[in-house]
């Protein structure tokens, strides 16, 4: 994946089926980049949204996940936090979502709560990080 700019496989088109991941500006790049190519990995595209707001609690990261599966025309989104990844699906309750990551998963970590929500998408099962 590139450095700089947004990921490959990323999409600025919301017409396209996608997991969309919502990235608040105080979660890193790094977080993002590994979140998105755990998704690429999986062969499902991903469109990055900067939501607006404060969003510096995990409380709130779920809620967020869970508004960007609602956006999502696959039913699942990531909302990446200063704290946690959370991974959600649109048919779950608002506060029970499908994945939980801490940061202190780190890359691997991070890069599992990607494929996690591509395997959703996919139907198939998607483990713990």
């Amino acid at each position: 994946m590139k450095c700089s700019g947004p990921p490959s496989g990323v999409t600025e088109n919301a017409e396209i089926p996608s997991v969309v991941v919502l990235r608040p500006a105080e979660a890193g790049a790094q977080v993002l980049r590994e979140v998105c190519a755990g998704i690429e990995e999986e062969g499902v595209p991903t469109r990055v949204v900067m939501p607006s707001g404060d969003t510096d609690a995990d409380v709130e990261t779920v809620l967020l996940a869970h508004e960007a599966a609602q956006e999502s025309r696959l039913d699942v989104g990531v909302a990446l936090g200063v704290e946690v990844v959370v991974v959600h699906h649109a048919k779950l309750p608002e506060r029970s979502p499908a994945q939980v990551v801490p940061a202190e998963a780190g890359t691997v970590g991070w890069r599992g709560a990607g494929r996690a929500a591509a395997r959703i998408v996919k139907g198939l099962p998607y483990g713990e990080v």
